[in-house]
């Protein structure tokens, strides 16, 4: 279905740097910058270069660090979601190559069709240099030598880079939050991103407030499609819905002890979930897989499918996360508990 996902989990925290000099000589133009004086906006050099420290080690075992000496002008973005992230910050224009998209159901399809597209997946580091980037915006998991290519491979060819913890074992929902604050500081949006975020985790929180007036739990089983005859599952570690379900009432089923795994029928069929819940990688039709579940004879006794309770979600969004967070977390309340949050 996709590439397997880095089993290190990534941190980056990026850290202003803003010498003295630039302060006064801000104070003495009258325009110091808002990224300086109190973590607003700012653009230009006024507020480079941004020092990222990133938790993976190179082959001496020292932790990496990423300083971005000026504003990123030529980006390649390895990940749907990161895609989003620029696009929604007025940051497309920096984009030249995008790959590894997963044709979402999201409003920024139609932008993202727009940007230069180097592969539906992982490009090849050969095709990323031949766009002469000075920053790649990647997932995480890309970043291997099998893939495109560790940190120290970039940095000797001038390239800084970014990474996400999409797709990492492990990362939750503030792991996405994260990402945001990143993009934002890097690109300096930070008060764009800052809005953004306490817009949704306020959203989110709400749910869980009124959520906590449920007097059950039912079980929902994520079951993904990359359109085959064959399902997969997700474990908690592996995606995002999970802290959606259960912090709306319901409780995501764990089926096994890998973080990944193909779902047959029959272990469908021996989870009984109360609710299903359907994403596809790479795929935009979900009604189709949705119809296959309902109308597979051999499911027809599993209680979600008897009571017709199956749900599509975006694939982007459910399990690596997006803009649109807060989105479908109220629609995974809806659908787990609607007598709580009745359809708008």
């Amino acid at each position: 279905m996709n590439a397997s996902p880095l089993r290190i989990p990534i941190r980056v925290r990026a850290a202003l740097a803003a010498g003295s000099a630039l302060l006064l000589a801000g104070c003495a133009n009258g325009a110091q910058p808002a990224a300086v004086r109190d973590g607003g906006e700012a653009s230009g050099r006024d507020r480079y270069p941004v020092t990222v420290d990133v938790d993976v080690m190179d082959d001496a075992g020292k932790t990496l660090k990423q300083t971005v000496g000026a504003e990123p002008k030529r980006v390649v973005v390895i990940g749907q979601a990161l895609a989003e992230l620029m696009v929604e910050f007025g940051l497309d224009d920096r984009i030249v190559g995008v790959g590894y998209l997963d044709n979402s159901y999201s409003k920024y399809a139609d932008r993202i069709a727009k940007l230069p597209k180097i592969s539906d997946q992982l490009p090849s580091r050969e095709a990323v240099l031949a766009l002469r980037p000075d920053l790649v915006l990647t997932m995480s998991f890309a970043l291997k030598a099998d893939k495109i290519g560790e940190i120290p491979f970039w940095n000797a060819r001038g390239v800084d880079v970014l990474p996400a913890v999409n797709y990492t074992a492990g990362r939750d929902l503030d792991s996405y939050y994260e990402d945001v604050r990143h993009v934002g500081e890097v690109f300096g949006r930070t008060e764009r991103t800052a809005a953004y975020t306490r817009e949704q985790k306020s959203r989110i929180a709400a749910i869980g407030r009124r959520a906590k007036k449920a007097t059950d739990s039912p079980e929902v089983l994520l079951v993904a499609s990359g359109g085959r005859d064959t399902y997969d599952y997700y474990a908690p570690s592996l995606g995002l819905v999970d802290e959606m379900v259960n912090g709306v009432g319901g409780t995501y089923m764990e089926l096994t002890d890998d973080s990944y795994a193909q779902l047959s029928l029959e272990s469908i069929v021996a989870a009984d979930p109360d609710k299903i819940i359907v994403t596809e990688f790479q795929k935009s039709d979900g009604e189709k897989s949705r119809d296959r579940l309902l109308r597979d004879p051999r499911l027809k006794n599993v209680t979600a499918i008897r009571n017709g309770d199956v749900m599509i979600a975006d694939y982007t969004t459910s399990i690596r996360g997006s803009l649109a967070l807060a989105d479908l977390c109220e629609d995974v309340a809806e659908f787990v508990h609607p007598d709580l949050f009745p359809a708008s």
